[in-house]
């Protein structure tokens, strides 16, 4: 489940555990979009919006998309060995937009760290 066909991952199946990610730090089902695409920005999965409190993550994400991602915060020096998994993967980009929402003064690698500790834990 959260694996489409055709190795995309189907965040839309995921919306309620999601969801449940945002309740269990004081957000709630408004602050999430489910979007087809970020227009003018072909790579990226998901961002979010601070002052608005809103998380954006595409519905479905390619795995070309996934391994850009999983480039960038390979960067940041952390073993993303878990990040692999398909639903560990939408719960670190989850759990890095509700860091960067509650602690808006933390840089993304902060928050990267801080999401990559975390999503063991819900």
């Amino acid at each position: 489940m959260g694996t489409a066909q055709g190795g995309f991952i189907d965040a839309e199946s995921r919306r309620e555990e999601l969801e449940s990610i945002l309740e269990q730090h004081g957000l709630g089902p408004e602050n999430l979009e489910l979007v087809e695409e970020f227009p003018g920005e072909p790579m990226r999965v998901s961002k979010c919006q601070k002052i608005l409190r809103k998380v954006y993550i595409k519905k479905a994400i390619t795995p070309e998309e996934k391994k850009a991602v999983l480039a960038e915060v390979k960067g940041f020096g952390e073993d993303i060995s878990a990040l692999e998994d398909d639903w560990m993967f939408l719960k670190h980009t989850m759990l890095k937009h509700v860091c960067s929402i509650l602690q808006r003064w933390q840089p993304d690698y902060e928050c990267s760290k801080w999401a990559l500790y975390n999503m063991k834990r819900v």
